[in-house]
């Protein structure tokens, strides 16, 4: 993947969980992901504050999204709302994923 800005990166992650049809196994996808990221400028592998950072914007991102992500209904779902959205369940996996960063 290119070189990404930390907020580059947490958008695209949030297109990928917008567009997963499996949730769940789409963050334990990106999680390893973010586990095997690394610097480009010395090619050493990202701090665990970097990558807390990542999930962190994630996390924000989806708070702010206009639209819901639902694990049991996949990209047909994906449900437009006018008011704030309920990812709560899926907040609740990024909170946890933010525990298991090495």
């Amino acid at each position: 993947m290119a070189s990404m800005n930390r907020n580059q990166r947490a958008q695209h992650y949030l297109e990928r969980l917008m567009s997963a049809r499996n949730t769940s196994s789409e963050i334990d996808l990106i999680l390893a992901e973010i586990e095997g990221l690394i610097y480009s400028t010395n090619n050493e592998a990202l701090s665990r504050q970097d990558k807390l950072l990542i999930i962190e914007e994630l996390e924000r991102l989806i708070r702010g999204s206009r639209y819901s992500i639902n694990e049991s209904i996949g990209t047909e779902n994906l449900q437009k709302s006018t008011s704030a959205s309920d990812n709560s369940d899926i907040l609740d996996v990024i909170s946890a994923m933010k525990k298991r960063v090495r």
